[in-house]
């Protein structure tokens, strides 16, 4: 069960440079307020990649509605970067992470990755989970199935997250997919010191990797077990059901039990 003594950071990457920024703000925003976390937590705003001064204050006027915490870091390092300084500069024990895309889809949202990283010799938990691998854009990466909890919603002991990432340098985007899924992942490194990791749905319940595939979420048919969304799970969401199958059958493979769905389209 999850300790009292336990602290809790949540963070939300505000990057100006991507596309749509103030949208993906007031979504974020709108979904934080509606969706009461369960558990107390102190909330950063990360700002970074803010072309123009006065975007940046609109960025932080928008955020006033909220308590929290500001960061201002550059915008030099991509997502996993900024997660990485961040967590050098705060104390709280547990941290959990949002890309600027993310969207909280339900209540005690924080509550539910909590309980379930509190469970025994547990090193990671997160919103979303894939079997995907990138192989054949770098053959360095893991074949398929290649395990691995995505970035997008993570939550991790700020320790273990900091031994893990010390000395790491994310320059690119291959450096940023290769620290989600590569052979060296925030995942396996997690998997390699001997703990486990879960996928945790709106349901609150923890998917060992076994079970990823049938948690009705992440790219699976209508995602209604999805705590946070993102880019990628709205953009599957939009396909025709012939394009889903791709979609489906990259991430899953045979490992989806059911496969009638995608005999449709």
């Amino acid at each position: 069960m999850f300790s009292s003594n336990q602290t809790i950071a949540v963070a939300y990457l505000a990057r100006g440079a991507d596309k749509d920024w103030l949208l993906s703000f007031e979504r974020f925003l709108n979904s934080y307020r509606r969706n009461p976390a369960g558990i107390e937590h102190s909330l950063y705003v990360i700002f970074k990649g803010f072309a123009h001064n006065t975007d940046l204050k609109k960025a932080k006027a928008l955020f006033n509605s909220v308590h929290h915490k500001p960061v201002l870091l550059g915008d030099d390092s991509l997502d996993i970067g900024a997660y990485i300084e961040w967590a050098n500069l705060i104390e709280e024990n547990l941290i959990c992470v949002f890309n600027t895309a993310s969207e909280i889809l339900a209540t005690d949202w924080l509550r539910k990755l909590a309980i379930n990283l509190a469970m025994p010799n547990m090193g990671l938990v997160g919103a979303t989970a894939s079997y995907e691998s990138l192989n054949e854009l770098d053959s360095a990466f893991t074949p398929f199935p290649n395990i691995h909890i995505r970035s997008t919603a993570f939550m991790i002991d700020r320790k273990l997250f900091l031994s893990i990432t010390e000395g790491l340098k994310i320059t690119d985007k291959i450096d940023a997919f290769h620290f989600e899924s590569g052979p060296k992942s925030l995942t396996r490194q997690v998997l390699a010191k001997g703990k486990e990791v879960l996928l945790v749905g709106r349901n609150g319940r923890g998917y060992s990797p076994k079970f990823w595939a049938v948690s009705d979420t992440f790219r699976q048919g209508v995602q209604k077990n999805l705590l946070v969304a993102d880019n990628q799970t709205r953009n599957f969401s939009a396909l025709p059901w012939s394009e889903k199958r791709e979609f489906v059958i990259r991430t899953w493979g045979d490992y989806i039990m059911d496969r009638q769905w995608l005999k449709l389209g």
